[in-house]
């Protein structure tokens, strides 16, 4: 897989410009106290299934081990400003799961969650050295927001044995999305998007 250069994505709106960063170890130690914060949430934690709090070291180890097991971390902006982290992990034979989390939960509701989701897919189907062509999510039935929002983005439900792979409990919803089904719904947005190499 090609590391020589992060993942990046950016998406400047008529209020504000959107980055998806994939971090360098120093930006992970830099941003790791207000990743704690939005993990530590109740909120996030229960709709994440974290059962326990994550400390700053914990959330550092988290992306270290995320990267050991060849994933790709992922940390949205919205300007200067950390709103929440996204992942693409499991990555093989052109598939990959993803997650995503707007952490500020002031933004969430707003929009946010489906316009990062759209830059986390164009670099998951997108970025050469990924071009992946078929995506996988695992929600909590409860999670009702998070479910919305990959329907927003095209996703369809999925019981196929590489969907239920990725569930943590067998009351986990799956659902996955193709890359050419991805592309038809936002072909537009795509358009607005930059990419750049570093």
């Amino acid at each position: 897989m090609d590391r020589r250069f992060p993942l990046n994505v950016h998406w400047k709106r008529p209020t504000e410009t959107l980055h998806v960063l994939e971090p360098t170890e120093a930006g992970v130690l830099a941003h790791a106290p207000q990743l704690a914060i939005y993990y530590n949430d109740p909120h996030n934690r229960a709709m994440m299934a974290h059962t326990q709090e994550m400390s700053i070291a914990d959330v550092v180890e988290h992306y270290t081990l995320l990267r050991a097991e060849q994933g790709r971390p992922l940390m949205l902006f919205a300007g200067d400003r950390l709103v929440g982290d996204a992942d693409l992990r499991g990555i093989g034979g052109g598939q990959a799961e993803l997650a995503i989390m707007i952490g500020d939960r002031a933004l969430q509701g707003r929009g946010l969650g489906t316009a990062f989701g759209v830059m986390a897919h164009a670099l998951a189907f997108l970025r050469p050295g990924l071009g992946l062509t078929r995506t996988f999510v695992s929600i909590l039935p409860e999670n009702t927001a998070s479910r919305r929002l990959f329907e927003r983005l095209g996703y369809e439900g999925d019981d196929s044995p590489a969907a239920r792979a990725i569930a943590d409990e067998p009351t986990d919803i799956t659902m996955s999305l193709e890359r050419a089904r991805f592309e038809k719904v936002y072909a537009a947005e795509l358009k607005e998007l930059e990419f750049r190499i570093y």
